[in-house]
């Protein structure tokens, strides 16, 4: 994708867009798959802006577990919520899931003031309040699905959010992946599956798509969650 089509830059000319990726201290950078783009513990510093590929963030515990896990594809961001509120340490990593190019963006840009007083960072300061309110439905509804009852109700609050027009959901990470993100552990993962296969709720097709067939028995499961 162009960068002209990231969110961060909607509604820049060409000669803005150009002037603004000099002013941020932008550059392109690119990953093969399973590089580290950050670790934990490292010092927040860029905005990353995901151009083409993958991006795995992941958490690892004391003892070596896999706790957290997102996947984020083209167009996304990920590192706002760190560089902004000025940690000191990223708590998860980032690593390419596959061969990936990203934008990223210095701090300098956004906490600097810019002597020319330039209307394109004006526009990017303001559509920076658009990716932020992004970000905050996307931590919104990751709270949701990890507080939601049940590892069941869970995993049908995954399906119905991530569900397109013909039911099925995509999966981008591997069981393990799955399970850190459910806040499950995978064998338990495996068997509710398995089961919600049995009933006819939903079928896996493969290990990288899940075909909703019940809606409404998701619908259920969670209904009982507000109860």
């Amino acid at each position: 994708m162009k960068i002209q089509e990231l969110k961060l830059f909607k509604g820049l000319k060409e000669d803005e867009l150009q002037r603004s990726l000099v002013c941020s201290q932008s550059n392109i950078v690119e990953y093969e798959k399973d590089d580290y783009i950050f670790s934990q513990g490292e010092r927040p510093r860029w905005l990353y802006m995901i151009l083409s590929g993958e991006v795995l963030l992941e958490q690892i515990n004391m003892a070596g577990r896999q706790t957290y896990a997102e996947y984020l594809g083209e167009r996304q961001q990920f590192g706002v919520v760190d560089l902004f509120l000025k940690r000191k340490q990223y708590s998860y990593s980032a690593r390419a899931r596959s061969h990936v190019k990203l934008l990223k963006i210095s701090s300098h840009f956004f906490y600097g003031t810019c002597e020319n007083n330039c209307m394109h960072h004006s526009k990017i300061l303001f559509n920076m309040m658009g990716v932020f309110a992004e970000e905050a439905e996307k931590k919104s509804k990751k709270i949701q699905l990890l507080t939601c009852g049940s590892l069941r109700q869970r995993i049908a609050l995954y399906l119905l959010q991530n569900s397109g027009e013909n039911k099925k959901v995509e999966l981008m990470m591997n069981r393990e992946e799955l399970a850190a993100s459910l806040n499950a552990a995978r064998p338990s993962l495996s068997r509710e599956l398995s089961q919600m296969q049995d009933e006819g709720i939903i079928k896996m097709e493969g290990r990288k798509s899940i075909k909703i067939l019940d809606y409404s028995r998701l619908q259920e499961d969670l209904a009982d969650v507000s109860d």
